[in-house]
């Protein structure tokens, strides 16, 4: 019962981390947007992920509103689709992986092989005790260990890359 828990648990912490790190780039780049009129790379990433087009919020716009309001607009539109989007992700598998990263412009797999697929396998684990109904697994809980212990530091060069991507900006 431990082990199962420690598994649910890892794989929770985990799927909240990319999702809280998902935003967090996306509500940083719209600060920076705010405070110096660049605009980000996620931010496009994600407007066009969303595809919310440019043209049809310009339709909606009052007529004394400039560009930094209609960018300001579709940006925060992004966001809340984003944010609405990750709601629903149960899950650190590929596709799980994809719906969270892909709108800010990052596909894990291209990034680092090893932790997508790290995180795909734990995820798949993850399953079988969240719902092995009435199946003993036997799994050795000094491997989910030594697992749980190479994702954390495969996930280090991902966090310092996100951390870094509201700064990729235009003029």
């Amino acid at each position: 019962m431990k082990l199962r828990s420690y598994v649910l648990l890892c794989h929770a912490a985990i799927e909240e981390y990319l999702e809280n790190i998902s935003l967090s780039v996306l509500s940083e780049s719209l600060r920076n947007f705010e405070a110096d009129g660049r605009i980000r790379d996620p931010l496009l990433s994600a407007c066009s992920y969303y595809k919310i087009l440019l043209s049809e919020e310009a339709q909606t716009r009052n007529p004394d509103d400039k560009a930094h309001d209609l960018l300001l607009k579709i940006f925060k539109k992004a966001i809340s689709e984003h944010s609405t989007s990750i709601y629903g992700v149960n899950g650190i598998k590929t596709k799980d992986q994809d719906s969270i990263l892909l709108p800010i412009g990052v596909r894990l797999f291209d990034f680092d092989r090893l932790l997508s697929q790290s995180l795909h396998t734990f995820g798949g684990v993850r399953g079988k005790f969240a719902h092995g109904f009435g199946f003993r697994t036997v799994t050795p809980r000094a491997g989910l260990e030594s697992n749980v212990r190479n994702i954390f530091s495969l996930i280090r060069p991902l966090d310092n890359t996100l951390c870094k991507r509201h700064e990729v900006s235009f003029a």
